[in-house]
């Protein structure tokens, strides 16, 4: 090979993204909950077959691709750890301290890492810390200093580029993007109009989409970025049109399992939860191309389902969830269910079942996804605290693996 050819060799090999690792999908569910306990569930049974000791404000974590390992984000007040759980074993691995309250540790698609935001300042900066998944070890700190006053939690969420080569994250404080290039560990900044709250990656991992809160003076919305070009350029820019809606601040948002759509859901502010508006996107214009309000209130999340045809709507408001037909994009049935509000889902391979987990009474309702209805109750607590309910690895925790 002449020497202009094995140039060219070499390049293509190191642009080559790594391969995202194919994710199991186990027969268990696994129930954080914020009073300082997982549940495993078996979903063939519908039985806890563990309940494990965690940590206070441990509601999110995350799965390993592999199935076999569950981080656990320890977000209370005066809390510093991740915990690991071995799924397998059943146990508690671990826990390694990391930082002022450990919001939402999230695995790398290639299954290598964990990065982790914090609800808290470590010596006056934003502190990112990152675990290493074969021994859990620490493998980097970075933090980030500040210019402004923490006004509440200082981060919210984080995600990963495809190739698990940028990690993408929230500061609050000065309200910017950050990303981190795990190649050299570098830090660029990106300044947002109002609190940015949740980065999605497209499903081609071509663009960044960013939902920010907004404020008394910037409407909540979307602002999309360029991953191809190494400065991040802004290509589009989208407000959420807010019709009807008597208290506003956009939460989360995610695309559609086929990714021709990215919904955007206005929440409201935590002391006021009464937003109800789902608006969605066409990804390839940027243009919105449909808006519904639902039964729901203070909505949060929408969780797509194995097939893509629905997603379920839940919320930080009222103890309704709501189905959502993307094809048509129409509600197709508001269900009541527990005793509070709604947290978080987790579906069956097959997409048969769906486990919906209330933030009030604590446990864990089984839904029937043909006839949406519940199937049954599992106690899993019996005390407010119902956090995320997970199984299978996810980037972003309301899409599922494609």
């Amino acid at each position: 090979m002449n020497k202009s050819l094995l140039t060219l060799a070499i390049a293509a090999t190191l642009s080559t993204p790594v391969s995202a690792a194919k994710p199991v999908w186990p027969d268990v569910v696994v129930h954080l909950h914020g009073a300082g306990q997982a549940f495993i569930v078996d979903t063939r049974t519908d039985t806890v077959t563990a309940t494990l000791d965690t940590c206070k404000g441990g509601t999110l974590g995350a799965i390993t691709p592999d199935a076999k390992k569950v981080y656990v984000s320890c977000a209370g007040e005066g809390q510093k750890e991740m915990v690991v759980i071995d799924l397998a074993g059943k146990s508690v691995a671990r826990r390694i301290e990391t930082g002022n309250r450990p919001k939402h540790g999230i695995v790398s698609p290639d299954g290598k890492w964990v990065g982790i935001n914090h609800w808290g300042l470590d010596g006056g900066k934003l502190r990112h810390s990152f675990l290493s998944t074969a021994d859990d070890g620490i493998v980097k700190v970075i933090d980030l200093e500040v210019a402004g006053t923490p006004k509440g939690v200082t981060s919210m969420h984080n995600a990963w580029s495809p190739d698990s080569r940028l990690f993408f994250a929230v500061d609050r404080v000065d309200n910017r993007l950050v990303v981190i290039d795990t190649r050299n560990w570098s830090v660029k900044t990106h300044a947002v109009p109002s609190a940015p709250h949740y980065p999605v990656p497209s499903p081609d991992g071509k663009e960044l989409w960013l939902v920010h809160e907004g404020n008394d003076s910037v409407k909540p919305g979307i602002i999309v970025y360029d991953l191809s070009k190494p400065d991040l350029p802004i290509v589009a820019q989208m407000d959420m049109p807010l019709i009807g809606e008597e208290v506003v601040e956009a939460h989360h948002g995610n695309f559609s399992q086929d990714g021709k759509l990215f919904m955007a859901l206005n929440r409201g502010p935590g002391k006021d939860s009464r937003g109800r508006e789902v608006a969605f996107f066409d990804a390839k214009s940027k243009q919105l191309t449909h808006r519904l309000t639902t039964a729901s209130n203070g909505i949060g999340h929408t969780y797509n389902t194995p097939d893509g045809r629905h997603a379920v709507v839940t919320n930080y408001g009222n103890n309704v969830i709501t189905v959502i037909d993307l094809k048509n994009l129409k509600t197709v049935k508001d269900l009541k269910i527990g005793a509070g509000r709604m947290g978080h889902v987790a579906f069956t391979k097959d997409g048969r079942a769906g486990y919906v987990s209330n933030e009030k009474d604590g446990n864990l309702y089984k839904l029937d996804m043909k006839t949406l209805a519940v199937a049954k109750t599992i106690q899993t607590g019996n005390k407010p605290g119902g956090g995320q309910v997970l199984n299978v690895w996810t980037n972003v925790f309301e899409e599922l693996p494609r």
